[in-house]
């Protein structure tokens, strides 16, 4: 008995001695847990509050917009322009029903005006079902099995705009001009936000305007029951996309 007592407490001795001598990777993985969670729950807040309503105040905007346009101006990148897709691939898209094929050459097009290499990018298409609920419409991020080339995945959704379609590639391809330049903020959310007021910059603000309402669908999961489609794009609400391209006009034009 007293030997099975002797064995436990060299296992809690040993467990001790682990926790101690880890003790800084603990509190490290703690702490990166938290800021993910802090991150998440700053993401779902500003969902709460809806597009249709002004999520950020001038002051604040007005802060992106010069980072934004500091960033931009050191890169040598031209904001005067404005993104024109052209009717032959509208048409396309369109009447392919936003087909992977079209959907590939919007993504390129884009690439090519914001002037980066789109051998570097590869695009994967999710088709979803409307009753579906996704999370986010678009994601830009880097696996290690692509040799060293960045992934943009896009959800399409039945009911989903052109202009909705538009903005999403938008903000991925943003991303990866920001990304591939060095240019991240810390703060997830107020990261996200400078790509969404960078994109308008880049001459995107027209798409964004309706591409980032909600049109609160109505969706018939059954005969007899339906539900309302809220999905949303974006982190700003299509009102601050306006007040961002009104700031920017005043300031700079």
């Amino acid at each position: 008995m007293n030997f099975k007592y002797f064995i436990i407490a060299i296992i809690i001795a040993i467990i001790l001695i682990f926790i101690y001598e880890g003790r800084y990777y603990i509190l490290w993985f703690i702490s990166e847990l938290r800021v993910t969670l802090k991150n998440k729950k700053s993401i779902k807040d500003i969902q709460k509050k809806g597009m249709n309503s002004r999520n950020i105040n001038n002051e604040n905007l007005l802060k992106f917009i010069e980072i934004s346009k500091k960033c931009l101006d050191r890169l040598g990148i031209d904001i005067g322009r404005k993104f024109i897709l052209k009717e032959d691939l509208e048409r396309h898209l369109r009447y392919s029903r936003f087909s992977e094929k079209y959907i590939l050459e919007l993504l390129n097009e884009i690439l090519s005006y914001m002037n980066l290499d789109s051998e570097s990018v590869v695009l994967k298409v999710n088709y979803i079902s409307s009753k579906n609920f996704i999370s986010y419409a678009g994601l830009y991020y880097e696996e290690e099995n692509l040799e060293n080339k960045k992934q943009i995945v896009i959800n399409v959704k039945n009911g989903m705009t052109m202009d909705t379609i538009i903005s999403t590639l938008a903000h991925e391809c943003t991303h990866h001009l920001l990304l591939s330049n060095k240019i991240k903020l810390d703060n997830k959310m107020q990261n996200e936000i400078l790509t969404d007021v960078t994109t308008v910059l880049l001459g995107f603000g027209k798409y964004m305007l309706e591409g980032y309402k909600i049109s609160n669908r109505v969706i018939y999961d059954e005969i007899n029951h339906r539900s309302i489609d809220k999905d949303r794009v974006g982190y700003l609400s299509y009102k601050d996309v306006e007040a961002t391209m009104k700031l920017y006009k005043k300031l700079y034009s």
